[in-house]
């Protein structure tokens, strides 16, 4: 089995964590770990060779320091540096060796045994993977216009932080050529680094695997609401992926080494970093955690007080609660890990922008209640809203206030005051 991956320093240890989390699940007797070095130091590569050999006997390091040359100009942001493209350097460097490859993302845990992956039947597939959460298909890419290669509204777009990679098929459809080749011309209709030009190029090229293969945590509030038209089933499969992931990939700007916010996908990655022995060995999970947070998020005043609002809402909304959320779309989703949040507005399930005037309030506000919203969080950066809305603000302020400080106020829409 063949295992690739890459990353530049900042993702070295998350990077160890996911390698490791897969070995140690796998039955496999050969596994070839492949990792397209995007800037690791020197004694980060020794540390991931050491906890690699040191979960598993089988398996072997390759580092390629890669031709990066094909991927200047692509877009980077703090969110994605270059090391978001490397996955499309791999069908080359894997020229002749093998006929498939299993490329993982630097920020997940595996929790499956990956060689049901690894003999998955590609049939005439380019690739496997699951469709994006938040975007199943092509009729919810929005940001892109026509430039996709294939507009079929149906089509899946794919997440790409797990996914088997047909290489022969990779090849001869030149889909990491075409990929560049789109995300130069559309600079501006990328949005998910490599992941958009990957779709923009396929076609009809994609297999569909299982969702549990790659549990998106920043889009579990979306899982099923383009398919499943009953909420409570749709609330079902979502705990369902919650609670059974093969592998939980932490999406968005939430990572858990760098997020000071204790909840069970949170302790699932902590374990892994545990077994790898990254920071020596230490025995409690709460003393790795703080330490880990000590090193990556002490100095992020964003995270500390997002994650000190999450600390504070899980211990007043119950697990399983929907609420609605006035944040002006500036908290991440998945923020409140088994709360099923809706944004305010909401049009199709997503944020909808600031309401035209105090009767739009109102009525979207007694809509998401009628849906089944018992909670209602306003965060700082729309607490403007409460003195714009008058109207809305007394009918949001009749219910029992459970929490107000400088950056939430919480309601419970259960109970009038």
């Amino acid at each position: 089995m063949i295992i690739a991956t890459g990353a530049d320093d900042r993702f070295a240890m998350p990077m160890a964590v996911a390698l490791c989390s897969a070995l140690a699940h796998t039955t496999e007797r050969a596994v070839t770990i492949l990792i397209v070095d995007g800037g690791v130091a020197p004694e980060n590569r020794r540390r991931v060779e050491g906890t690699i050999t040191g979960t598993s006997t089988a398996a072997t390091v390759e580092w390629i320091d890669a031709d990066r040359r094909s991927l200047d100009g692509l877009g980077v942001t703090p969110s994605f540096s270059q090391a978001a493209y490397l996955r499309l350097l791999v069908p080359d460097l894997l020229h002749d060796r093998t006929d498939r490859v299993i490329y993982l993302d630097s920020d997940l845990v595996v929790l499956r045994d990956l060689s049901d992956l690894w003999r998955a039947d590609l049939c005439e597939h380019v690739a496997l993977a699951v469709p994006d959460y938040s975007y199943p298909n092509l009729a919810h890419v929005d940001w892109a216009g026509t430039t996709y290669h294939d507009s079929d509204p149906d089509r899946p777009y794919c997440n790409t932080g797990v996914v088997v990679m047909n290489l022969p098929r990779w090849r001869e459809r030149h889909i990491s050529e075409r990929a560049i080749e789109y995300m130069q011309r559309h600079p501006r209709w990328v949005r998910w680094a490599d992941q958009d030009g990957i779709n923009a190029v396929i076609g009809n090229g994609w297999g569909v695997l299982d969702d549990r293969w790659n549990v998106m945590l920043a889009g579990i509030n979306s899982y099923g609401r383009r398919s499943i038209r009953s909420l409570s089933e749709r609330r079902n499969a979502q705990r369902q992926l919650l609670q059974h992931p093969w592998v939980l990939h932490y999406t968005g700007p939430i990572k858990p080494w760098r997020f000071p916010h204790k909840t069970e996908s949170t302790r699932r990655f902590f374990e892994q970093l545990q077994r790898t022995g990254w920071y020596g060995r230490v025995d409690r999970l709460d003393e790795l955690m703080s330490h880990t947070w000590r090193l990556h998020a002490a100095d992020n005043v964003w995270a500390q007080r997002l994650a000190a609002s999450a600390n504070e809402l899980e211990a007043l909304i119950p697990p399983g609660a929907d609420l609605i959320v006035i944040d002006e779309a500036e908290w991440p989703d998945g923020l409140l890990e088994g709360r099923h949040t809706r944004p305010f507005l909401e049009a199709n399930g997503r944020y909808a922008g600031i309401p035209a005037d105090d009767a739009t309030a109102l009525y979207e506000f007694d809509r998401l209640r009628q849906d089944g919203a018992a909670f209602a969080v306003c965060a700082e950066g729309a607490f403007w809203w409460l003195e714009h809305f008058p109207r809305f603000s007394r009918q949001l302020r009749s219910f029992i206030c459970l929490a107000q400080n400088d950056r939430f106020v919480a309601f419970d829409l259960r109970r009038r005051r």
